[in-house]
Order: structure tokens, then sequence, then C-alpha cells
């Protein structure tokens, strides 16, 4: 989908403001303090970061970089259920351009550990298994195979992705 270039151009400074408001919280390389991020939040500043992103989002719909960068911030504050459909957002945008920098298997390994952390093992081990599938060199089998002890472990469950094959089997063709 082609984005007329002044929609691009609004999108890219409502993106810019909110990246200022973010850069407050969000520290470059560094997670934030509990007591920032929930200054962060208790000043409004989320709701205004939501809604220029949701903005930008709407100006330039196929943009996979707006809801992944909403995304990591967002995992960043802690808010982990936001995060998830953020990413998941991005990368089925990137997939529809055939950009794999945000929907290859390092953004579905950020998409696991991001579910992991917010306790969706089920999306978590499907995204493992795109990465899985998606990692054409095998370079991350050993991330892959951690994340899964990690769902393991969690779930208290030696097979999950049995567990949830199992579940899939019974839907109805």
């Amino acid at each position: 989908m082609d984005v007329a270039p002044e929609a691009a151009a609004k999108a890219e400074a409502l993106v810019g403001e909110a990246d200022e408001l973010l850069t407050e919280a969000l520290a470059p390389g560094r997670w934030p303090e509990a007591e920032t991020a929930e200054r962060f939040l208790s000043e409004g500043k989320l709701d205004r970061v939501l809604a220029l992103y949701g903005q930008a989002m709407r100006l330039d719909p196929s943009e996979p970089a707006y809801p992944w960068n909403l995304g990591s911030a967002m995992n960043r504050l802690g808010l982990n259920d936001l995060a998830l459909g953020f990413l998941t957002r991005a990368i089925h945008l990137a997939a529809q351009r055939g950009e794999s920098e945000w929907s290859g298997p390092d953004a579905q390994l950020a998409l696991a550990e991001v579910a992991i952390d917010a306790g969706e093992y089920d999306l978590a081990l499907t995204a493992l298994a795109h990465a899985r599938a998606d990692d054409q060199q095998n370079g991350r089998g050993a991330q892959i195979g951690e994340l899964l002890k990690e769902v393991r472990s969690e779930q208290d469950d030696p097979q999950p992705q049995v567990s949830l094959a199992s579940l899939l089997g019974r839907l109805p063709a």
C-alpha cells in the first residue's frame, strides 16, 4: 500500500513526538527503574504516546516499524499484554511486505520472549515454531531451545508444544 508522502511525513512527525515522551522514561539501552515507569504512567504520558502512535499507524498503516517500536516500548515499561498486540501487528505487516527484518526468526524470538513475560505460553510456542521454520541457517537453535525450556518450566509441562499440538489437532478441519 503506497502512502502519500505528506501522510508519511506527518506519521514520522507524530512518532517523533511520541518518542520524545518515551525517552523521558526509557533511556537507550537500559530498562527503566520501576519508579520511572510508574511516574511515566501516572503522569498520563502513556495515553499521549498511544494516541500519537495510533494516529501515525492510521496515516501509514503498512509501516511495521511503528507498531514494532511501540510494542518494544510497552515491553520495556512492563506492559507486556499491550506489547504483544503491537509486536504481532508489526510481524504481520512486515510479512505482507516481505520484510524479514521485522518478521523473520529474530522478530519471532523477540515476540516469544515478550509472550513468556506476559504468561502467554501458547503464543510463545507459536512464535518459536515460526522462528524455527524461518531459521534457514539453523543459527538460532540454541536460543529457541532456551526459550522452550523457559516455557516448559513456567508451565510445568515437559512437552508444552505437544500439548498445544494436541489441542490444535482437535479443531475441525
